[in-house]
C-alpha cells in the first residue's frame, strides 16, 4: 500500500467517524437550545409543597399567604394547628374557603390534568387549579420551585 492510498483511507475514516458522531446533533432552535444538559445532582429547594411530595412543616396554605398547596385533610389541619396556623378553622371550613374562591382541589375519578384543565394553570401561577401536578413533568418541577413557565 502506498502512502497516498493510506492517507485517503485515514482521512475517509476520520470524516466518516466525525459524521457519525455529529449526525446525532441538530441545529439549536429557540425552543430546543441545549437538549443534552444533565440535571444538577443537587435538587433545588422546595418552595411549594403539595400532596404528592408531602407537607413541608411550618408552611401555611397558599390562599393564606403561605406556600402549601396540599389538599386539606384532618391530618394536615392538625399540622397547621401545631404550627400555629388556622387555629379557628377546621378542615371543612378550609375546604369551603377553597370552594368559595373557585379553586379546584381534585377532579372526579382522580383525573390528573397536570394543571392544564379549564381551571389551570396551577394556583401558584395565578390559576384556579390546585390538583397536584403530574410527577416527572416540567410543570411538576416548576410548581415545586415556583419557577413560572415561559410562554
Amino acid at each position: 500500500m502506498n502512502r497516498r492510498h493510506f492517507l485517503k483511507i485515514i482521512t475517509g475514516t476520520l470524516v466518516a467517524g466525525t459524521s457519525v458522531i455529529a449526525g446525532c446533533s441538530h441545529k439549536p432552535t429557540k425552543y430546543f437550545v441545549n437538549p443534552y444538559v444533565a440535571k444538577s445532582l443537587n435538587p433545588p429547594e422546595i418552595k411549594h409543597c403539595f400532596t404528592t411530595i408531602g407537607h413541608k412543616p411550618g408552611t401555611k396554605p397558599f390562599i393564606h399567604g403561605g406556600t402549601c398547596c396540599c389538599t386539606p385533610t384532618p391530618e394536615l389541619m392538625e399540622q397547621y394547628h401545631a404550627d400555629g396556623f388556622l387555629l379557628d378553622m377546621d378542615v371543612n371550613a378550609l375546604i369551603a374557603e377553597y370552594e368559595e374562591r373557585g379553586i379546584i382541589l381534585e377532579h372526579d375519578d382522580g383525573w390528573q390534568c397536570n394543571n392544564m384543565c379549564d381551571s389551570g394553570p396551577h394556583l401558584v401561577f395565578g390559576g384556579k387549579c390546585m390538583v397536584p401536578p403530574t410527577i416527572g413533568t416540567q410543570n411538576y418541577e416548576n410548581v415545586i420551585v415556583g419557577k413560572k413557565p415561559k410562554v
